[in-house]
């Protein structure tokens, strides 16, 4: 079965935020985030609606805004 879940990430370059698509434990897609053209709660439900339309769920122990 196929999953995501966002990741945050503060790194020396700045604010990193993306979606990680995992299945059986590896990751096979990931979805970066562009932090100066989008905000967090539109990359969450932008991303959120085109990954469901692929068939992947929502992973445990995360939350939507």
């Amino acid at each position: 079965m196929k999953t995501y879940q966002f990741v945050c990430r503060s790194t020396p370059d700045g604010f990193k935020e993306y979606a990680s698509v995992r299945e059986d434990g590896t990751e096979i897609k990931r979805i970066d985030r562009d932090v100066w053209q989008e905000t967090v709660r539109q990359f969450r439900e932008r991303v959120g609606a085109e990954l469901e339309a692929e068939g992947c769920q929502l992973a445990e122990h995360q939350y939507t805004l």
